[in-house]
C-alpha cells in the first residue's frame, strides 16, 4: 500500500520547495507583488486577464474530480463510462478545428463567452442520469474543452502583442496564469468536496431529474461560469486575426502553414505528444496507485500533492526562463516527462510510481507557460486559434486509443513513453534550429559591429 507518510511528506516537501523557489528569487517576489499593487501597463494587463482565465479554470477544476463518481452513482459501468469519454474526445477532435477557425474570424472574446455557455450546458445535463443525456453532456464538454485550451491563450497572446509586451513578459503572464490555475485547482477540490457533502444524491419526483451529491460541484461550476461570462463581457476587448475579422484563419490556410513551416510543425508535435500523454495519465493514475487486497489510498490528498508539484513547476519555469531559452526548457521538460512515464512502465512499485507522477506533475507545471510562450512566438496571429485546435486533433485521436481498446496499465505507459519520445526528438530539433538561428544572428551582430568600427576609424 502507498505509505501515508510518503503522501503527506511529499505534499509538505512540495510546499517547502515552492516557498523556497519564490523566497530566494527576488524577481519572482517582485513580480507577484507587482501583480497586486503595480500601476505599470503589464500589471494592469495581468489584472485584466487573470480573473477571467482563472474563473474559467475554476469551473473546469470544480467538476473534473467528480465525473467518475457521479457516473458510478448513476450506475454507469466501466464500458459505458468509456463510451462517454470517447464521445467527448471525439467531439473535441471533430468540432475543435472548426471552432478555432470561427474564433479567429468572429472574435476570441465572443468565443470565450461561448465557452461559458456551452460548458454551462455540459454541467446542467448532469442532473439527468440516463445515458443519452449524459452523452450530450460529454459532447458539449469536449467542445468547451477545445475552446478553453485555445481561445483564452489566443486572446492573451494577441492582446499582449497589441499592447507591445515582449516574449519574456508574455512568458511571465503565462507562468502567473498557470501558477494561479494550480492554486485554484487545490481550492476547487476542497470546495467541490464540501458541496458534494451538503446533501445526498436525490431523485426529484418522477421526472428522472436528480440533485445533490456529486451533482452539486457541477452546479457550483455553473455559478462560476456565469461570473466568468459577465466578467469577460464587461472587461475584455475583442480581438481577431490580423485581418480584423474579415477573413480570419481558414482551415486550409492553417494546414498549409503547419505543413510548410517546420517550426510550426515541430511545435505541434511537441504539443500533441505531451498533452495526449498527460490526458492518458489523468485517466490511469488512479488504478496505477491501487493494489489488490489493499484499501484505496487517499485520492483527494494525492490530487492535492499533484497540484502542489504542478505549482512548483510554474515557479521553476519563471526561474529558468531568465537563463535558458524557451526551446531549451522545452527539451528538458520532454526528456524528464519521458523518463517519468518510462519509470511507471518499468516498475510495479506504487511508491516509485507515485514519485514518478509527482515529477511528471512538475513537468506539467513547467510545460504550460513554456508552450504558451513558444506558440505565441511561432504561430501566426491571423490563424492562431485554428492552429491551436489543429494541434489538438491528433491529441484527441491518441487519447481515444486506450479508451477504445482497453489497454492494460503496462501497455498504456509503453504507448505514452513512445509518444513522449517523439516529443523529445521534436524538442531537440526545435532547439537545434534555435541554436542555428541564434548563431547566425550573433554573426550578423558581430559583422555589423565590425563594419561600424571600420567606419568610425575611416
Amino acid at each position: 500500500m502507498l505509505p501515508y507518510a510518503l503522501i503527506y511528506g511529499s505534499v509538505a516537501l512540495g510546499l517547502v520547495a515552492v516557498v523556497a523557489v519564490i523566497g530566494t528569487d527576488s524577481q519572482q517576489l517582485s513580480g507577484i507583488r507587482n501583480l497586486f499593487t503595480g500601476q505599470d501597463n503589464l500589471a494592469r494587463f495581468q489584472r485584466l486577464y487573470l480573473p477571467g482565465f482563472l474563473l474559467a479554470m475554476l469551473a473546469d477544476w470544480l467538476q473534473g474530480p467528480f465525473v467518475y463518481a457521479l457516473y458510478e452513482g448513476y450506475g454507469i459501468d466501466r464500458e459505458h463510462n468509456g463510451y462517454l469519454f470517447v464521445g467527448g474526445f471525439g467531439a473535441s477532435a471533430v468540432v475543435g478545428t472548426v471552432v478555432g477557425s470561427l474564433a479567429d474570424k468572429f472574435g476570441r472574446r465572443k468565443f470565450a463567452i461561448l465557452y461559458c455557455v456551452i460548458y454551462f450546458g455540459h454541467c446542467a445535463t448532469k442532473h439527468w442520469g440516463f445515458f443519452g443525456m449524459l452523452m450530450v453532456g460529454r459532447i458539449l464538454g469536449g467542445i468547451s474543452t477545445s475552446l478553453l485550451f485555445s481561445v483564452f491563450d489566443s486572446w492573451l497572446v494577441s492582446e499582449s502583442q497589441r499592447q507591445g509586451f515582449n516574449g519574456e513578459q508574455l512568458g511571465n503572464t503565462f507562468s502567473l496564469a498557470y501558477f494561479g490555475s494550480s492554486v485554484v485547482a487545490i481550492a476547487a477540490g476542497q470546495l467541490g468536496e464540501i458541496a458534494a457533502n451538503v446533501a445526498p444524491l436525490t431523485k426529484f419526483g418522477e421526472s428522472g431529474m436528480y440533485y445533490g451529491g456529486y451533482i452539486a460541484p457541477f452546479d457550483l461550476a455553473n455559478v462560476v461560469l456565469l461570473l466568468c461570462m459577465v466578467y469577460i463581457s464587461k472587461n475584455w476587448a475583442e480581438n481577431y486575426g490580423e485581418s480584423a475579422g474579415q477573413a480570419g484563419g481558414g482551415f486550409r490556410k492553417a494546414v498549409g502553414a503547419i505543413a510548410g513551416n517546420k517550426r510550426i510543425l515541430l511545435c505541434g508535435l511537441i504539443c500533441s505528444s505531451f498533452e495526449s500523454s498527460m490526458f492518458i495519465f489523468v485517466f490511469n493514475w488512479t488504478p496505477c496507485l491501487m493494489e489488490d487486497g489493499q484499501p484505496a489510498p487517499p485520492f483527494g490528498q494525492i490530487f492535492t500533492g499533484f497540484m502542489v508539484f504542478c505549482l512548483l513547476g510554474t515557479r521553476c519555469y519563471a526561474y529558468l526562463a531568465r537563463t535558458l531559452a524557451v526551446e531549451q526548457i522545452g527539451f528538458l521538460v520532454m526528456v524528464l516527462s519521458a523518463t517519468c512515464h518510462l519509470t511507471v512502465y518499468l516498475s510495479q512499485n506504487v511508491s516509485i510510481r507515485f514519485v514518478a507522477f509527482l515529477a511528471f506533475e512538475t513537468c506539467v507545471g513547467l510545460y504550460f507557460p513554456m508552450m504558451g510562450t513558444l506558440k505565441g512566438d511561432i504561430v501566426p496571429e491571423d490563424m492562431r486559434s485554428t492552429i491551436y485546435n489543429l494541434y489538438r486533433l491528433p491529441l484527441n485521436v491518441i487519447v481515444l486509443l486506450p479508451l477504445l481498446f482497453n489497454f492494460s496499465i503496462s501497455t498504456t505507459f509503453a504507448v505514452t513513453t513512445s509518444i513522449l519520445t517523439i516529443a523529445v526528438a521534436s524538442a531537440f530539433s526545435l532547439k537545434s534550429r534555435w541554436k542555428a538561428s541564434k548563431g547566425k544572428s550573433d554573426d550578423l551582430d558581430e559583422l555589423e559591429a565590425l563594419e561600424q568600427e571600420a567606419l568610425n576609424n575611416a
